[in-house]
């Protein structure tokens, strides 16, 4: 890699860290609490799935990360509708007024819906995030019955659908959480981006973290609080850019899920991906990635 290039993916990574630590600590954003809940259906014809896949009302959550929309988990939702193994129901809006707002159509002959949840605020804390996720499944039990669900989170987006599984995990008001499929959390924050070990290396050691950060020694308290029975695919990417990282998170930081978790999840699978396709903002868009995804939820 040329000193320029070098200098650029350090420059980055700079402006990546302090963004996410100022959401991390849970500073910025808003943290007004929902005003309003609305909802706006509209009648769509029910897709006849694959018989590949296993067909449930389980419903799948999607979330972005930081910075992210709707454009973020679209491709993952395109390829699981296009392979067959489930259709796209709900788009859920949280807006920055405290309006959250549902359009889509449900109906309780759709198998294997997928909903996609959209933050405006994007920039928000981690802790307003992980409220608003609470409050989006507490509204898809309530309002729409769902009983079971799936969650897949890209990058801040994972981290979400973690944490809020340790802080409400025990809530009955909320379905009851089946699988999770992360990809590029980074779930012990920024550290370790800039290591010096080779992936091989990183994929040999454990996953316990060298140190903790202040919110990945917050996690672990709630431990006790995740629910039984869950199945997760970590997926983890290296840009072999020398750093040790997908560009923005370090392998050990994507890979301390396991340790956060271990002896609470029913399986847990971890799916490395490497060069150019493996980079932060490319793992969600990765073919083999979507493919894999769709493999381990139907």
């Amino acid at each position: 890699m040329s000193k320029r290039k070098q200098r650029g993916a350090r420059w980055g990574l700079l402006t990546f860290v302090l963004a996410v630590a100022v959401i991390l600590i849970g500073a910025g954003g808003s943290q007004r609490r929902l005003s309003r809940v609305t909802s706006q259906l509209t009648e769509q014809p029910v897709r006849r799935l694959s018989p590949n896949y296993h067909q449930t009302q389980t419903a799948t959550i999607f979330l972005h990360g930081y910075n992210g929309g709707a454009y973020s988990t679209n491709y993952l939702i395109r390829r699981a509708q296009r392979a067959g193994a489930a259709q796209k129901a709900l788009v859920v809006h949280v807006y920055k007024n405290g309006v959250m707002a549902f359009r889509g159509y449900w109906h309780r002959a759709i198998k294997n819906p997928m909903i996609q949840i959209v933050f405006e605020d994007n920039h928000a804390s981690q802790a307003k995030q992980v409220d608003w996720l609470h409050q989006v499944l507490v509204q898809l039990k309530q309002r729409y019955g769902v009983k079971r669900y799936n969650a897949v989170g890209h990058s801040l987006g994972a981290n979400d659908i973690v944490n809020q599984a340790l802080k409400y995990g025990q809530d009955r008001r909320v379905p009851e959480l089946s699988k999770i499929v992360t990809i590029a959390g980074p779930f012990d924050g920024l550290t370790g981006f800039l290591g010096a070990e080779k992936t091989a290396t990183v994929r040999q050691l454990a996953a316990k973290p060298v140190r903790f950060t202040r919110h990945f020694a917050t996690a672990l308290k709630y431990r006790k609080n995740f629910p039984q029975h869950v199945q997760l695919l970590n997926v983890v990417g290296d840009t072999n850019n020398g750093y040790n990282n997908d560009g923005f998170v370090g392998v050990a930081s994507a890979r301390s899920v396991k340790y956060l978790l271990r002896g609470k999840l029913a399986s847990y699978q971890e799916k490395f991906y490497q060069g150019a396709g493996a980079a932060h903002c490319a793992l969600n868009q990765n073919p083999r990635v979507a493919k894999g995804m769709v493999r381990f939820l139907w």
